[in-house]
């Protein structure tokens, strides 16, 4: 991947098909990223629509990465129910073959200056395992601060009981 571009770029209604493939794909590359139950379920229309509706708001976002018309990595915002301080939850993840690349870098980035800039959230956070130091390096990086005093037990997508921490970012 040395000398081709990839860009990143918020996700389009065209991206459907892709994202849905690039995300169930994602599912079996790595035991720290999970996706929604019933994700094998969603049609391209639905994907469509999700999108769609999705872009139309101030407190959720989806990004991908892409390379040669390929979807490569994507990283999300999602808003919570909390009315007293509109957070966003962020997901990032890269196909595998891709890792060590900066392209996690590159799509938190992203996030980070779009809720800065366009949503109305006050704050972002997420909740990363302890064992993936390369994600936490790169959060503590982007100057998101550990809000867990210890590590606390999570279960991973393989039924594994690891430790995670929480981490913010006031935007």
């Amino acid at each position: 991947m040395t000398a081709e571009v990839v860009d990143v770029r918020p996700a389009e209604a065209s991206d459907a098909a892709q994202l849905l493939a690039l995300l169930l794909q994602l599912a079996t590359e790595s035991n720290t990223f999970t996706v929604d139950d019933g994700l094998g379920e969603l049609s391209e229309a639905d994907e469509r629509a999700q999108i769609e509706q999705i872009t139309r708001t101030t407190t959720n976002t989806i990004f991908v990465a892409v390379l040669d018309q390929q979807l490569i990595g994507v990283g999300t915002v999602q808003a919570t129910e909390d009315l007293l301080k509109p957070r966003g939850e962020i997901g990032v993840a890269v196909l595998k073959q891709y890792w060590g690349n900066g392209l996690g870098t590159a799509l938190v980035e992203e996030l980070i200056t779009w809720a800065r800039d366009f949503s109305t959230l006050a704050e972002l956070f997420l909740t990363v395992q302890t064992r993936n130091t390369r994600a936490v390096k790169l959060y503590q990086q982007l100057g998101f601060k550990s809000v867990t005093p210890t590590a606390y037990q999570v279960v991973d997508p393989t039924g594994e009981k690891v430790c995670a921490i929480d981490m913010v970012l006031p935007v």
